[in-house]
């Protein structure tokens, strides 16, 4: 099946004119960077596939014509952590089912009263789950990673997203051996299935390590307002 959204050499048709899969995937992180660093002024959320679609059209409507549209094609992606192999990824007719599936499960969460430990394994195993479906030909992990930071910081858990961002290349040596893996191998690892061993650990304990950095920004942050309220007073 001919795949709608690619060019001749296997490069995603983009706006930008760009035919080189690299000089695209340099100007996606460029781009995107900046539209996830300001997403969470951008909407006031309802957690619903609606919303899904909103974040991925706001991060990439300048690089893709089909942004924030859910894809009519299968894929498939060979993925380092499990050599040569892909995940299941849902079907294009399934998409939605899928999705509202996830976000269901999600938004039935309780996480009042829950330590941080327990709040990092059910967060990261939701996360996981709402990824696998894969629902963008591409950009589904930064999509992902941009839902999760809203979604923590309405529930409060709020993650630190530069932490997440700093992840999503791979790490190589000199001689090109994989140093750290990318938070997009990670997800892969969370998202297996049962009878393939998953590893969800890898990206829990880096879910944790934002989450404890937001933690701390943020009562950092309510701390100098606070201050700054009592100098107001003392004037």
């Amino acid at each position: 099946m001919k795949d709608p959204y690619t060019q001749e050499n296997g490069t995603l048709k983009n706006k930008l004119g760009i035919k080189e899969y690299n000089e695209l995937n340099d100007a996606e992180k460029d781009i995107g960077f900046v539209k996830l660093i300001d997403i969470g002024e951008t909407f006031k959320q309802k957690y619903d596939a609606d919303y899904i679609r909103s974040i991925h059209k706001h991060i990439f409507e300048d690089i893709f014509d089909w942004a924030g549209e859910f894809r009519t094609v299968p894929v498939y992606k060979q993925e380092v952590v499990i050599p040569g192999l892909s995940l299941e990824y849902s079907r294009p007719e399934n998409i939605e089912k899928d999705l509202n599936n996830a976000l269901s499960k999600l938004n039935s969460s309780e996480w009042t009263g829950k330590s941080i430990d327990e709040i990092v394994a059910e967060f990261t195993d939701d996360l996981a789950k709402i990824w696998r479906v894969h629902p963008f030909r591409d950009g589904n992990t930064r999509t992902t990673l941009a839902f999760a930071e809203n979604y923590s910081r309405e529930h409060g858990f709020p993650m630190d997203i530069g932490i997440l961002l700093d992840h999503l290349s791979r790490q190589a040596d000199s001689k090109g051996r994989i140093v750290r893996h990318s938070i997009r191998d990670k997800f892969v690892l969370a998202a297996l299935d049962e009878k393939d061993y998953p590893e969800p650990e890898h990206l829990r304990a880096l879910i944790k390590s934002s989450i404890l950095s937001g933690i701390k920004k943020e009562k950092e942050k309510q701390s100098k307002l606070l201050q700054l309220d009592e100098e107001e007073k003392g004037r």
